[in-house]
């Protein structure tokens, strides 16, 4: 095999691996139920939505069910507030979500299809690459070098301007205002204040981060290994 041809197909299954890598720790994070009732104890949310935890638990668990792609069109929750049980949201909070969860089917297609497609190119590689065992501990560490590099700077920049980030993040990722929401009125926005998206985001950057830095010292551990033994 061309020796370019493998640099390209190696540096795409780095890609490749990153995104699936990526969403994962994203999926993990986004539906982890004890992750949302801590930051709702954090912020008071039961004392600013009116709701108490048992409902709180109640409407995640249902935002989940939906954001996973379940059989419904519209969020449309009810839940107590106080005695009295009404929906959780209003007509734009319902539009909102049926772009999040829109958002959510396509990260789990295209981390799907990334992880059927590095898969195929590692079985390529071990029919075409001679050097295939040494080339992917390289990809492993050079992979975690890369992305510690990109996100490292990334997480200052959150750090130092969180808000313009996130502002930017919707524009891309949104072609309406839909997500612009009132914390007076919308309870999307009291259960999940601009902290709570701060310190998920942080949570997901911190565990791909870890799964990145294992996966690059096994790489180095491997390589050296296997250097010593051709020593």
């Amino acid at each position: 095999m061309n020796r370019w041809l493998k640099i390209l197909l190696y540096t795409v299954m780095g890609i490749l691996l990153s995104i699936v890598l990526l969403f994962t720790a994203t999926e993990w994070v986004s539906f982890n139920v004890d992750h949302y009732l801590t930051q709702f104890e954090r912020y008071d949310v039961p004392e600013v939505t009116g709701m108490d935890m048992e409902n709180l638990e109640y409407t995640v668990e249902d935002m989940h069910r939906y954001l996973r792609g379940d059989d419904r069109h519209r969020l449309e929750t009810e839940a107590y507030f106080g005695d009295e049980l009404r929906p959780v949201y209003g007509e734009r909070e319902i539009l909102h979500m049926i772009d999040v969860r829109d958002l959510f089917v396509a990260g789990k297609n295209i981390r799907n299809f990334g992880a059927i497609a590095f898969i195929l190119l590692m079985i390529l590689m071990f029919y075409k690459d001679h050097g295939y065992k040494k080339n992917i501990w390289n990809l492993l560490f050079y992979t975690m070098i890369g992305n510690i590099l990109f996100f490292g700077l990334l997480t200052l920049l959150m750090y130092v301007d969180f808000n313009r980030y996130f502002v930017i993040f919707h524009l891309i990722f949104f072609d309406n205002d839909l997500w612009l929401l009132n914390p007076q009125t919308d309870t999307l926005i009291q259960m999940l204040p601009q902290p709570f998206f701060y310190n998920t985001a942080y949570k997901i950057t911190g565990i791909y981060a870890g799964i990145m830095i294992f996966l690059g010292g096994l790489g180095l551990f491997m390589k050296k290994r296997q250097q010593t033994k051709a020593g």
